[in-house]
């Protein structure tokens, strides 16, 4: 069936007479500062004796008349004016539903955004809303403005008041009257001390935050994630637009072309070949090599592509002692296979083709739950392992899941994960109470012990799969992200393939600030390829846009080395909190476009859907996902980098490709793993306490 691509873009007008706005030097009463980088020609000839040169911005009050103060009507052909006119428009919006009486903030890009209370879902402790952000942009897909609407998820505020909270730290961002603050804001400006002196606190309503609840008792649900998000977003919007937007009121601002969200134009439009996806996996007994399209599938039938390099790999265990009488029957599922009718998972040794045994002499309990470290470190010092003839994998019964309330609980694992790497031990983590509650309903247990058998034998130094199309000879290296939230501290992953196969290689990690580190190590991995293999082109994968700070010495070290490659930067963008999407009306209304679609958004920027959805496939599993597509910039430092039509291309198949080399689940990534390891290792790495050994970097053992 032909596709038909919708975006959740409206088309409004230009303006029939361009505005005239009015211009002071001053910060008066209702005024708007106008940065710097905007200051026009035009502007600049209205402000004939002032020096404009040393001042970072002006004023304007927009359409507001100031007595005796110089106009400009907008040209809206000049690029630094039509800045302007999109920064009168934002006030409109703003101005539109503040006057409706509705929370209007910024969202983490600086678009507007409004908040819409529900109608459902409210408790005692919380009013529930509804987020829906604005992105105003000119031309872009289209001849006419364009006004992007998303949904950016939703926000639960208290019904208790900062004034009624005893324990102050708790209280991050807070609802007061129709905007938003951060209580723990510094007060580092005569501004926020005035604003933070002016709060009533019985008036300020703290937004819901995980400590803040346990503290208040306020129950904590596991969030309830849609089968199928495409549907919920779209509906939200659609719903939005019709009871908000096309009415006639808000259409004297954007008057819309038409009340209906726009077609992706077809020559917008594009789609990766599905083969250039497919993966090797291992040979059969008669040599010859075995591909497939799809993991979940393949590995039912077919081998995994290279073993671990041991022959002799033992499981061991570490649980509560109140936990040990389920290991028995974990460990026969693990190593036998389930007990059911459609099974799908035959064992670890049919499924990834190792032989592994259990070595009962290093099982490990302990007593204390909160507290085990001691216990496992004692234990573990009378232990002697013989690692020169086997590998070993321990599994650990966590008493706690992921949504555990207390933050030291869910440390444990990331304690003991560093402990056992320090003695060149992978570790797995099995959430106990989900395994009790799995090993009842055996069907869907063997999809669990897929994906561990799946990240077991990664972890152990294996290659599940690998691209079977790898006719290129390039260096891609991929640089990832994890913020801490507790510390408000971001870290950064590099991890390098050595592509032609796409199989991992080595990683390293740093702080946010550790710039020239992170560039050093990019040059490094660039020299160790170049000194054994001839490369076609550097590709860096970056998680946001990389800055020329951050790129300057990249280029020095090249220059240095002698390289006369092209040199590539994709920035590659998780577009979950999103602000432009498509979704396809012909598709059983599930939405979801199919997988390698990509669609050029602007110049050099593209949305690419990675999915398991393949042309012609007459069924889809609400198992494999729904996920949103991924925003791509392609850049390059180099004038003559994109003169061949085909790179592009080309760099987007390579993040196509990438996306389908992801180890921990056989379910369909939309993230290649360039950004998606580091991003993991970010998350934990930082997390110990004596770092990364210098020998575990070159393995998979944060799967």
């Amino acid at each position: 069936m032909q596709e038909h691509l919708k975006t959740n873009i409206l088309n409004f007008k230009w303006p029939n007479s361009a505005p005239t706005i009015y211009l002071t030097l001053e910060d008066i009463e209702g005024s708007h500062p106008i940065h710097k980088s905007k200051f026009s020609r035009q502007i600049k000839e209205v402000f004939p004796d002032a020096d404009l040169s040393n001042k970072d911005q002006i004023f304007t009050t927009f359409t507001t008349e100031i007595p005796d103060a110089p106009s400009i009507k907008l040209n809206l052909v000049d690029g630094r004016e039509l800045r302007i006119y999109k920064q009168f428009l934002k006030h409109k919006l703003r101005s539109y539903f503040k006057s409706k009486d509705y929370i209007v903030v910024k969202n983490f890009v600086g678009d507007v955004q409004v908040w819409m209370p529900s109608k459902k879902g409210n408790t005692a402790d919380y009013n529930l809303y509804y987020k829906f952000s604005f992105k105003i942009q000119f031309a872009k897909l289209t001849d006419l403005p364009e006004l992007i609407v998303s949904y950016d998820g939703t926000s639960k505020v208290l019904t208790t008041s900062v004034k009624d909270i005893e324990d102050s730290e708790l209280i991050k961002r807070c609802v007061y009257g129709q905007k938003t603050f951060n209580y723990q804001m510094d007060l580092d400006t005569e501004e926020k001390q005035e604003f933070y002196n002016a709060i009533q606190f019985d008036q300020a309503y703290p937004i819901f935050n995980l400590s803040l609840a346990r503290a208040l008792d306020i129950p904590i649900e596991e969030p309830i994630r849609p089968i199928n998000k495409y549907q919920k977003y779209v509906a939200l919007i659609n719903n939005f637009a019709t009871n908000y937007l096309f009415k006639e009121d808000f259409k004297v601002i954007f008057p819309f072309k038409t009340d209906t969200f726009i077609d992706v134009p077809l020559n917008r439009i594009n789609h990766i070949d599905p083969q250039v996806g497919l993966l090797e996996f291992g040979k059969d007994q008669y040599g010859n090599k075995k591909t497939h399209l799809v993991p979940k599938k393949a590995m039912n039938i077919l081998n995994p592509y290279r073993r671990p390099n041991n022959q002799n790999i033992k499981i061991f265990f570490i649980c509560h002692t109140s936990h040990k009488d389920s290991v028995l029957s974990f460990y026969q599922n693990l190593k036998e296979g389930v007990n059911t009718e459609k099974n799908y998972y035959k064992g670890l040794e049919a499924y990834v083709n190792i032989k592994a045994s259990s070595s009962k002499e290093h099982f490990i309990e302990f007593t204390n739950e909160n507290d085990p470290i001691p216990e496992i470190v004692e234990k573990l010092e009378s232990l002697t392992f013989d690692h020169d003839n086997v590998l070993y994998a321990a599994f650990y019964l966590s008493p706690f899941d992921k949504f555990t309330q207390n933050p030291e609980d869910r440390e444990i694992y990331i304690q003991i994960k560093e402990l056992f790497l320090n003695e060149g031990i992978v570790t797995q983590v099995v959430d106990y109470e989900k395994m009790v509650v799995n090993i009842e309903n055996q069907y869907n247990f063997q999809f669990s012990l897929q994906n561990m058998a799946l990240a077991i034998h990664a972890k152990l130094g294996g290659a599940p799969w690998k691209l079977a199309v790898t006719d290129k000879k390039e260096l891609v290296i991929g640089v990832g992200a994890f913020t801490n939230q507790g510390e408000n501290r971001r870290y950064i992953a590099s991890a390098f393939s050595f592509q032609n196969n796409g199989l991992f290689r080595k990683f390293e990690y740093f702080d946010q600030s550790e710039t020239d580190l992170l560039a050093g190590s990019i040059c490094k991995a660039i020299r160790d390829f170049t000194s054994v293999a001839e490369a076609d082109k550097v590709v860096i994968h970056f998680y946001k846009e990389m800055s020329y700070e951050e790129l300057k010495p990249i280029i020095r070290g090249m220059h240095t080395l002698g390289l006369k490659i092209p040199l590539y930067i994709l920035n590659i963008n998780k577009t979950e909190a999103e602000d432009i999407i498509a979704y396809d009306l012909n598709w059983n209304k599930k939405l979801m476009p199919v997988s390698g679609t990509y669609i050029r958004i602007s110049e050099n920027q593209f949305l690419l859907f990675n999915n398991a959805r393949y042309p012609n496939s007459q069924r889809y599993a609400d198992t494999d996902g729904y996920p949103f597509p991924i925003k791509i910039k392609v850049s390059s430092p180099y004038e003559d980098a994109f003169e061949d039509a085909d790179v592009v291309l080309e760099l987007l198949t390579q993040v196509y490709q990438f996306s389908r080399l992801y180890w921990k689940s056989l379910r369909q990534q939309n993230v290649p793993i360039t950004i998606k390891y580091p991003e993991m290792v970010a998350q934990i790495a930082p997390r110990f306490n004596n770092g990364v050994p210098d020998d575990a970097k070159d393995a998979l053992w944060f799967l």
